[in-house]
């Protein structure tokens, strides 16, 4: 804004000089007719750049009237970018021709005003229509005013007026009345479906041409819009493939494009292009794009969570915190039973052994030992609260363990870049290197670490035997609920495949155009995404076309789905041995015991023993209720 005041300050100190060379006759154009052509020549235009080749008397009453007619502000001898009005005054037709082509690039919303002191011919060259681009051009002088036609008209021609009126550029739908149009699009699902290629001769250059059978049988979201835009604005077309190697092609500087449809755009090869184009920055600076028709973000598929038939299922009831925690609390104990035993003389003195103490334990803890009562004990308290925790720790661990073998375990689900990252998984895409600036967020750590995980897939040989190692993340489009791949795949390839929640990126689909395309392709874009119609096609193109394994990668499979499940054998598996591992234990610690107490005799003799005396016991306990 500064710039534009010291610019416009300095305008006015060149103008505000040479009026010493104002003439004091008048205007050969009377001053309300002079009104009605900036009116109408500058109707859109907020300030305007102003060059005179000449300083005569005619050309000083033109410029006296346009700085009294003109309501803001202007700039005198210079240009500037923001200003896209342009007032080329003077009496030479070559004069007048060598300062427009000095303007830079010449653009659709520039409007430009040229008054002429003289009558001019109809071989001026003033009507040499290539020279002014796209730019909406009017010509006043005494021999008559013409304008230049709409900017979408090929070839454009200079007509004569009669109204100051008809200068103005009327703001009404446009009619290509059935002019052919030049489009390039790729086959692109579900965008657009275009397979068959035909050799055809435009302009001189054989090109790549798509076909179809039928007219009906031209598919794809984009398709569809593209074919109301075509109805609306009245156009034919032939959609071409892109020339080179690339789709887009790619950016090599600030100030040059090379390949794809980008630089057929730039070229004027093209006055249209849709194939899933992007709307970012680097596109912008180069190629005019449409308003977004709807907003797409991108995902992976990750490979589903896999049912867990370890041994060690067995310790998921509790985490890992809680095992330590009770691991912990053993040893403690333990340690406390053993060196109060040697310090307390009133305490057991079998504890004063620490594998008898932690056999001990372990027994009251779940349960399978009762200790001896006796008077003098000092532990009963000790024992009372150990055997309590065990009691609700076995009860916790037996509902949950019992729990988890009614239903089937999984792994945890892939759904964040960071778990992404630690499961170490591997990506690719095919035919050209992804812009990893667009699809991702680099600024975020995690999505920079993608970029060394990306594999360039040659063939689907090479995607096969990817997906088939475990560890590959498939990249594609989530649009409406529905993933589209970004790479051909078969329905086979995705049964073992779910939606990853977390999106990598996101982006806005948008039509490539001429400039002078732009507002009517805009206007129409607008309505049909207020009215809905977008979402319609959108929906129809992914019911007709959506394979059902595609549909399915929404669907979550490890989850309880209310129906009755086999208990896994693995981990019931796990428990019997466990279980016979325990027994077997049991009762090799059951046969030392015995061979312990049996000192000198054999333990067949100290079973006889012990079987007469339950005997003996048995028959007393009969007798007394006799």
């Amino acid at each position: 804004m500064l710039i534009f005041m010291i610019l416009t300050s300095v305008s006015l100190a060149i103008a505000d000089k040479n009026d010493i060379f104002v003439s004091k006759g008048r205007s050969w154009i009377a001053d309300e007719n002079f009104t009605e052509i900036i009116k109408s020549s500058f109707a859109s235009s907020r300030c305007c750049n102003v060059f005179l080749t000449d300083w005569t008397e005619d050309s000083s009453a033109v410029f006296d009237q346009f700085k009294n007619v003109y309501p803001y502000d202007y700039l005198l001898e210079t240009s500037m970018h923001e200003c896209r009005g342009y007032f080329f005054l003077g009496s030479s037709d070559d004069d007048i021709i060598e300062s427009i082509k000095k303007t830079p690039l010449l653009q659709w919303d520039m409007e430009i005003l040229i008054v002429v002191n003289k009558n001019i011919s109809s071989d001026s060259c003033l009507f040499n229509n290539s020279a002014y681009g796209i730019a909406n051009i009017n010509i006043v002088s005494i021999s008559g005013m013409w304008k230049l036609s709409e900017n979408y008209v090929r070839p454009r021609v200079f007509t004569k007026i009669d109204s100051y009126e008809g200068m103005q550029i009327k703001d009404v739908t446009i009619n290509f009345q059935n002019k052919e149009l030049q489009v390039c699009s790729i086959s692109s699902p579900p965008m657009t479906y275009l397979n068959h290629t035909i050799q055809k001769t435009i302009d001189g250059i054989e090109a790549d041409v798509y076909t179809m059978d039928d007219e009906l049988d031209w598919d794809g979201v984009e398709m569809k819009l593209f074919l109301i835009i075509a109805e609306k604005l009245n156009f034919t077309w032939t959609i071409r493939k892109p020339e080179g190697n690339y789709t887009y092609g790619q950016r090599i500087n600030d100030t040059y494009w090379m390949g794809g449809l980008i630089q057929m755009m730039r070229e004027q090869k093209i006055d249209m292009a849709f194939a899933s184009i992007w709307l970012t920055l680097d596109q912008y600076k180069f190629v005019s794009l449409s308003e977004s028709w709807y907003q797409i973000y991108i995902h992976f598929l990750v490979p589903r969570p896999h049912r867990t038939t370890s041994f060690w299922a067995l310790s998921r009831p509790f985490s890992e915190e809680i095992w330590y925690l009770l691991l912990s609390a053993l040893l403690l104990h333990c340690l406390y039973t053993y060196v109060r035993a040697w310090i307390d003389p009133k305490f057991p003195r079998q504890y004063r052994n620490f594998l008898i103490v932690l056999t001990d334990l372990i027994g009251y803890l779940l349960s399978s030992s009762v200790p001896k009562t006796a008077r003098k004990r000092t532990n009963k308290l000790q024992i009372l609260l150990w055997q309590t925790a065990g009691w609700l720790i076995i009860t916790a661990y037996s509902s949950s363990l019992a729990a988890r073998l009614a239903s089937s375990e999984y792994e945890s689900r892939i759904d964040t870049l960071e778990q992404f990252s630690k499961a170490n998984l591997q990506w690719g895409l095919g035919k050209e290197l992804p812009p990893f600036d667009d699809y991702f967020d680099m600024t975020n750590p995690l999505s920079m670490k993608l970029r060394g995980r990306f594999h360039y897939i040659k063939n689907y040989t090479q995607l096969e035997q990817l997906i088939r190692r475990g560890n590959y993340a498939i990249l594609g489009k989530v649009m409406d609920d529905s993933f589209v791949p970004m790479d051909y795949l078969a329905n086979d390839d995705l049964k073992n495949y779910r939606l990853m929640r977390q999106p990598v990126g996101q982006f806005y689909a948008t039509f490539a155009v001429q400039p002078w395309l732009l507002k009517p392709v805009d206007e129409i874009i607008l309505r049909l995404r207020e009215t809905g119609i977008i979402i319609g096609h959108l929906r129809d193109v992914i019911r007709r076309r959506d394979s059902y394994n595609l549909r399915e990668v929404t669907v979550e499979h490890d989850r309880y789905d209310g129906s009755i499940q086999v208990l896994g054998l693995m981990p019931l598996g796990a428990g019997f041995i466990l279980l016979f591992v325990g027994s077997l234990i049991a009762s090799l610690t059951f046969y030392l015991e015995l061979r312990h107490a049996a000192e000198a005799t054999s333990v067949q003799n100290l079973l006889r023993n012990i079987s007469k005396k339950h005997g003996l016991d048995q028959s007393r306990t009969t007798h007394d209720f006799g």
